[in-house]
């Protein structure tokens, strides 16, 4: 396959535009990759090794809930409120790969955390992943798969900012309060683990807990069956209501 040169260029500065504005802003900075690193460190440091692995999937998936479900619907739905898609469409560059140099900074973002995540819970507090070599890094992108398909939803179905921005916040703060990210899920009352049982990330954090234990991938079947088909019918919807202006 050739690649248009054009194209590519215009990706790349598009990228990079991204890059140096989410910098600026630093939230995805902060919230999405200090905050998880620091999460692991105070995790590891009033816990010991065993608390520290039981809880690093959770904290490294943080990282996927702040760029799947702020980073990526909150540009777009801002771009879209401030005409930038629509400006795109009247320009040769198509407005497709500002949305793909959108999800890829946000990616890369995402894969940041994790790593640094990682670095922390191994060098810091003698954290393993027993599973194959790449089964958690195949877990980790197919949970980032799930998670930005409901991003890319609400980016696609809510009509302006505000709103998309309430529902972001609806989503995300319950996802990372619940989930097992920043409050660690065996010591959520059973009440409350029947209820986060529902949210995607919630199955998506069993899923790399399972990659990072080693445990027999047969049990997380059916989550991967739920999320796959999730996320499908996300897309599909995306894909069809997605509005440019």
């Amino acid at each position: 396959m050739i690649v248009d040169k054009k194209s590519l260029y215009s990706f790349l500065m598009m990228l990079k535009i991204e890059a140096l504005l989410a910098v600026r802003h630093g939230d995805m900075i902060l919230f999405g990759i200090v905050m998880p690193v620091g999460i692991m460190m105070l995790i590891g440091a009033v816990g010991d090794a065993k608390t520290a692995s039981e809880n690093f999937a959770g904290v490294a998936s943080i990282g996927i809930c702040a760029a799947g479900l702020m980073g990526i619907p909150l540009t777009v739905a801002s771009y879209r409120h401030e005409k930038i898609l629509k400006r795109f469409k009247a320009t040769p560059v198509s407005p497709l790969l500002l949305l793909i140099s959108i999800t890829a900074l946000q990616t890369f973002f995402a894969w940041i955390s994790g790593a640094g995540v990682y670095l922390t819970a191994r060098f810091m507090f003698g954290v393993t992943i027993e599973g194959s070599l790449f089964r958690y890094p195949g877990a980790f992108l197919f949970v980032q798969f799930s998670v930005y398909s409901i991003g890319f939803l609400i980016a696609a179905i809510v009509p302006d900012v505000k709103k998309a921005n309430m529902v972001c916040v609806l989503l995300y703060f319950p996802m990372l309060i619940l989930s097992g990210t920043t409050v660690p899920y065996s010591i959520l009352p059973a009440a409350v683990q029947r209820f986060s049982d529902f949210f995607p990330l919630t199955q998506g954090i069993k899923i790399l807990q399972g990659a990072v234990s080693g445990a027999d991938i047969e049990t997380d079947i059916s989550r991967f069956a739920i999320l796959a088909g999730m996320a499908f019918a996300a897309y599909i919807v995306s894909l069809k209501t997605f509005r440019w202006e």
